[in-house]
């Protein structure tokens, strides 16, 4: 256990651990309770406040980027090793309702979709997973009736559990990979520009 959003927890971590082959990076948490079904909004940030903003930001993007930043050194001094970002469908896909989450996760696919190829011809992957909605605390009783009106459903984390043993196997650096509940997990490949 260590706090993913202090950089002196990560390094005294990396000191005290052998080398990893593997690591997912996937704390995540949304800017307020209950985000479907929640207190109604005359728009998207009238209650965000810093201290919401600074408790999302350092969660979902500091800590992915001082966990990588830790474990990376030893990964290219071995040729070895896969990390494993948790993204979000909401890395792809606009969720109106967060914002600011959906700003994290965006960043999540941004910085694996450039930390990978940098860091492939040094042996070592990096992936995102963006699975849909999973049965984890994060989903409200009120985010799962949303779900199932539009027909979305709520997957059992198992399933996100596959798609990260998919990514470890396929091994495509900066690949994103998705996976919403009745639907097969496949690599997300965006069309191209031109």
């Amino acid at each position: 256990h260590l706090d993913g959003t202090d950089p002196r927890a990560w390094a005294a971590l990396i000191a005290d651990e052998r080398p990893f082959d593997i690591v997912c990076l996937t704390a995540g948490v949304s800017t307020y309770q209950h985000v479907v079904g929640g207190e109604i909004q005359n728009h998207p940030f009238e209650r965000l406040t810093d201290d919401l903003y600074e408790r999302i930001m350092s969660i979902n993007v500091n800590g992915v980027v001082y966990g990588a930043r830790a474990v990376i050194p030893s990964m290219v001094t071995r040729k070895s090793g896969h990390i494993l970002v948790t993204a979000s469908m909401a890395g792809i896909v606009a969720i109106p309702p967060d914002p600011i989450y959906g700003l994290t996760k965006h960043a999540m696919v941004g910085l694996v979709k450039s930390l990978g190829p940098a860091l492939e011809p040094h042996g070592v992957c990096v992936s995102a997973l963006c699975p849909g909605f999973a049965d984890t605390p994060l989903v409200s009783e009120l985010a799962r009736e949303f779900a199932k009106q539009f027909s979305i459903g709520v997957m059992d984390v198992s399933e996100v559990g596959e798609m990260a043993i998919r990514a470890l196997s396929e091994r495509v650096p900066g690949s994103q990979w998705v996976v919403m509940q009745g639907h097969p997990i496949t690599q997300y490949v965006p069309a191209p520009l031109y």
